[in-house]
């Protein structure tokens, strides 16, 4: 029996622990932050334009910030999302402006990670992604009755 294939990320830490990796956004690399408190995907407003992504007025997300409210933010579909060596079509991403202290290219949030089994291990700034809904043997014994 062969289990499922997982996908090792190698990232780098930064600001204070946080794990960037990198990810491929229609054709171009990018880094991008983990954000397991995150809904969506998102995107920084100079990534949105290099890529030549739009949203339409209507289209858009409500979020709440760390810092609290609800507030709308635009919506575009990233048609190709490559994140270690795996292909996710048609993901929604909200488009933000970050500090410019940060230099963030975006965030890879729940609407992502949730597709698959996430490890993130800080010791070595690797993103682990199993995905799901393939078939995981079951040992001996444990099996359904």
């Amino acid at each position: 029996m062969r289990l499922p294939s997982a996908s090792r990320i190698r990232g780098r830490l930064a600001y204070g622990g946080v794990l960037l990796v990198p990810v491929r956004v229609q054709g171009q690399d990018f880094e991008l932050l983990i954000d397991t408190g995150a809904a969506y995907t998102a995107l920084s407003k100079d990534v949105v334009a290099l890529l030549g992504l739009t949203s339409a007025p209507q289209r858009t997300a409500a979020i709440i910030p760390a810092h609290g409210g609800i507030i709308r933010v635009p919506v575009v579909t990233i048609t190709d999302l490559r994140v270690g060596g795996l292909r996710i079509a048609n993901v929604m991403a909200v488009v933000l402006e970050f500090s410019p202290a940060l230099k963030l290219d975006g965030m890879l949030g729940m609407n992502v990670l949730k597709q698959f089994r996430v490890t993130i291990e800080i010791d070595t700034g690797t993103l682990v992604l199993r995905p799901i809904g393939q078939h995981t043997p079951t040992p001996r014994g444990l099996g359904r009755t």
